[in-house]
């Protein structure tokens, strides 16, 4: 998972190989809460909404909405909005 910039300052998040269970409404979150072992979080802190995860496996583009300062988010969770928990997250990485 990693943030793609290109040109006009917009920028998409890409997801690699995503493998996840399915469940019901799934979103892609940023999230400024760490990575639990496990490789969950438990996110009550502040998240950026991406919209519904596009589907359970393989890769993934999201754009990320203008002004989003992506110096406050470490983690891309996999957010079930039913049942508030996280179905796995990842370390948030910015391309050069």
């Amino acid at each position: 998972m990693e943030v793609l910039k290109l040109d006009g300052g917009k920028a998409t998040l890409r997801l690699k190989d995503l493998r996840t269970s399915d469940g019901p409404a799934l979103h892609v979150w940023l999230s400024d809460q760490p990575v639990e072992q496990g490789g969950g979080n438990l996110d009550d802190g502040k998240h950026v909404d991406l919209g519904d995860l596009k589907g359970n496996e393989g890769n993934q583009n999201y754009a990320i909405p203008a002004g989003t300062d992506l110096n406050k988010y470490s983690t891309v969770t996999i957010w079930c909005e039913r049942f508030s928990v996280s179905f796995g997250a990842a370390e948030l990485k910015q391309s050069a």
